[in-house]
This record gives C-alpha cells, sequence and structure tokens, in this order.
C-alpha cells in the first residue's frame, strides 16, 4: 500500500473525486490552474526572498529532504525560500512538472521547535503528495462562477484536505504533541511553558463551536478553507491513535482503527458544514418534542392525546428516540427541559414569526387533552421566555383555538 493511502482522510480522497467528476468544477478547476503565472510567482520570490541552498541553510535543507523521502517525494525538484513576515506561516505551490516552491516566513522559522518544523514542512509536502493543487481552491471561487452550495463543497474538501496534510506533517514529526503545540502558537501566538496544554480542557472549545456553528443565520464558518484549530488539534490526537500512524512509525499497538477514527472526525468536522433546510427541520422537531414532553408531564401524566399530538408534531423517529430516553430517566420533567434549552439554542437566531410559530406547535401538544393546568402554563411561559417570544402571545393562541 502507498504511503499516500495509508494516511490520507478518506473524506477528502471521496470528496475530491466526487468534486473532479463534476464537469463544472473539473473544467474551472483546469482552466484556473492553467492560468496561474507561475513565473510572475517565481519571480517575485527570488526578487523578494531568500532562496536557500543547502550551504546557506543546511539544517532546514535536510529537513526539507528528509520528509520528501519520508513521503516518497524524491523524484520532486523543490526550491526553499524564505521572507520575511513576523506571522508564522509556510506554502507549498505546484509549479508543473516535477517542480515544487516551499516558502517560509521568517516568524515561523523563528517560533518553531524542530519538531513543530518538521511538523510543518510535512504539513506543507502533503499537499503534494495528495495532489491537493488539482483544485485551486482560492482561484477557483474567485471568478463567482459557481453557485453558493458548489463553493461551500469545495471549501468543505479544502478542510477535509487540510485533515490529511496535518496527517502527512504528524507522520514526518513522528510527534503529534509537537503538531498540537505549532497549532497553539499559530492560534495564540506562544505554547509551553506558558501554556500547559491540557487535551480534555481544550476539547470544551469544540463543544462550544458546535453550539455556535449550528447557527441557523450564519454561515461565514462554511467558507473557511481550514477547519478550527480546535478541531484540528482533536484530528491530530485521534490519528496518533490509529493503528495505521502506530504501524508507520513501530509506536506500538493501537485500540482503534483508521476507519474508526475518520468517522470520529467527520463528526467534528460536520460542525462547520452548512445547516440545510432537513437539519433545520430536524433541529426544530428535536425542540419541539422535548417542549412539548415538558408541558406534557409538567402535571406528571402523559395523557395518550398528548401522546399522540406529540408524535404527529415531532416525527416518528424524534418521538421514539426520544421516548426511550425519557422511560430511563427518573425525572422525565427535569430531562425534557435540560434537553430542550439545549436543542433550543440554535433557533434563538430564527426570526420573530417563526420562534412564534414554534410556540404555537407546543402550546397545540399542551392542549391536547383540552386541558391546561397551573404547571403546564408555567412551563409553556418558561419556554416562551427561553425562546424570546413575548408570554401574552401564548394566550392570544388559546383565546384563537378556543
Amino acid at each position: 500500500m502507498d504511503i499516500d493511502e495509508q494516511i490520507r482522510f478518506k473524506l477528502d480522497v471521496s470528496l475530491f473525486d466526487e468534486l473532479m467528476s463534476d464537469e463544472k468544477v473539473k473544467t474551472l478547476a483546469d482552466k484556473r490552474t492553467r492560468e496561474m503565472n507561475t513565473i510572475a510567482y517565481r519571480r517575485d520570490l527570488l526578487g523578494n526572498s531568500l532562496r536557500i541552498s543547502q550551504k546557506m541553510a543546511p539544517d532546514l535543507f535536510q529537513r526539507v529532504t528528509s520528509a520528501q523521502q519520508k513521503l516518497g517525494l524524491e523524484d520532486k525538484d523543490i526550491e526553499l525560500y524564505i521572507y520575511n513576515s513576523p506571522e508564522p506561516n509556510a506554502s507549498c505551490a505546484y509549479t508543473g512538472g516535477d517542480n515544487i516552491i516551499l516558502t517560509f516566513s521568517s516568524g515561523l522559522l523563528m517560533s518553531m521547535s524542530q519538531d513543530e518544523l518538521n511538523f510543518v514542512i510535512g504539513h506543507e509536502l502533503g499537499h503534494a503528495l495528495f495532489h491537493h493543487y488539482a483544485l485551486p481552491t482560492h482561484s477557483i471561487l474567485e471568478g463567482k462562477s459557481l453557485t453558493a452550495s458548489e463553493a461551500m463543497k469545495v471549501m468543505s474538501w479544502s478542510r477535509r484536505a487540510e485533515i490529511s496534510a496535518d496527517r502527512a506533517g504528524v507522520y514526518v514529526c513522528q510527534n503529534p504533541s509537537a503538531a498540537i503545540s505549532s497549532f497553539l502558537k499559530l492560534s495564540c501566538g506562544v505554547a509551553h511553558p506558558i501554556i500547559e496544554f491540557d487535551l480534555k480542557e481544550y476539547s470544551s472549545q469544540i463543544q462550544d463551536l458546535s453550539e455556535l456553528a449550528n447557527s441557523l443565520e450564519d454561515t461565514s464558518h462554511c467558507y473557511s478553507s481550514h477547519p478550527f484549530n480546535p478541531i484540528r488539534v482533536m484530528a491530530v490526537d485521534l490519528y496518533g491513535q490509529s493503528d495505521r500512524y502506530k504501524q508507520l512509525t513501530g509506536q506500538g499497538s493501537a485500540e482503534k482503527t483508521l476507519s474508526e477514527i475518520d468517522d470520529a472526525i467527520k463528526q467534528v468536522l460536520d460542525y462547520m458544514e452548512p445547516v440545510t433546510d432537513n437539519d433545520k427541520q430536524q433541529m426544530m422537531n428535536e425542540a419541539v418534542f422535548w417542549g412539548g414532553a415538558w408541558v406534557a408531564y409538567a402535571d406528571g401524566v402523559l395523557a395518550n392525546e398528548e401522546a399522540e399530538n406529540l408524535l404527529s408534531q415531532a416525527g416518528q423517529e424524534v418521538f421514539d428516540r426520544g421516548m426511550e430516553q425519557i422511560n430511563a430517566s427518573a425525572d422525565p420533567v427535569q430531562l425534557a427541559k435540560d434537553n430542550f434549552t439545549g436543542s433550543c439554542k440554535p433557533l434563538l437566531v430564527l426570526g420573530p414569526s417563526e420562534r412564534c410559530s414554534f410556540i404555537q406547535r407546543l402550546v397545540v401538544v399542551a392542549r391536547a387533552d383540552q386541558n391546561i393546568d397551573d404547571s403546564e402554563m408555567d412551563a409553556l411561559m418558561a419556554m416562551a421566555d427561553i425562546m424570546k417570544v413575548e408570554p401574552s402571545f401564548i394566550q392570544q393562541i388559546m383565546m384563537f383555538l378556543d
């Protein structure tokens, strides 16, 4: 098995193949690749940067050569450049044939440790290994020839491609901790000893991201070419636990297969995917179920009429899944309250009319048994407050239904 097949993220492969089989995207990608002015790019580097030879920077040159060998890229002719910038950055550009240009900012070389630098070099060469240059993301989008959904699919692939490149970097440096510390330096400018990194603590940022990324209004993250740093940290840590990585590096046995790791990373990457109409409806059904369960159990009993109405409002799948949790709970009301509060967070960006319509669905569930007692009314009022709907709206709906 070739080295790229042992490293590359499977969802990078599948979406890359899907995009390249799309005639519109493929034609545009080929056109943009042909239009790239590699001569001007190289001329600019020669005029404003320092081209590195083995004599000028033997350590950096040797690190790149070693990474080439590990990744099976010995046949590539690589030019190295250093340019003056305090921002830590690096890039890999394919200039045709077997020619590759690697650039490093002075800020990156000054701030990274040896293993961190090996990771960065491996990451950049990973893009060449996986032929990511065949889909020049930014130049494809510059022409605005793609629809919004097509553009988001290209950016989704770009994020997956970064996961693959990170894996190449980890394989080259063979130190997942160094990869993680490089992300810390890129995101906040410092690492050890100022930061004592704790993966469990840092992973809480991913949970917060998941709540914010489910926004039905703000989709700017869907157009990001790179995954959020907390996601990349988790993906690197998971890859370091995989059987494939352990086999490649001779670092012992592993409990998780690469396929299992890929599935776990997909779940986290999905936080950056756009919320579809189906996803939006699913979120609303979940919230309606838990809101309906809250008000239905407020009087201590789920009436048959309430259960039937709740089923019709939330749908069979959501209803069955929710009832399984309720039946296993010692406190159905508290369970419903907690789940309602959590499931409502993405819905708070909805307009006033949609939020009112949502509360109306809950009133219908509450009235299914033709009776709303004080405890049920209190539950409805609390839910209206959570959804930022005036309590008087509930009274209006009840008067209308009466």
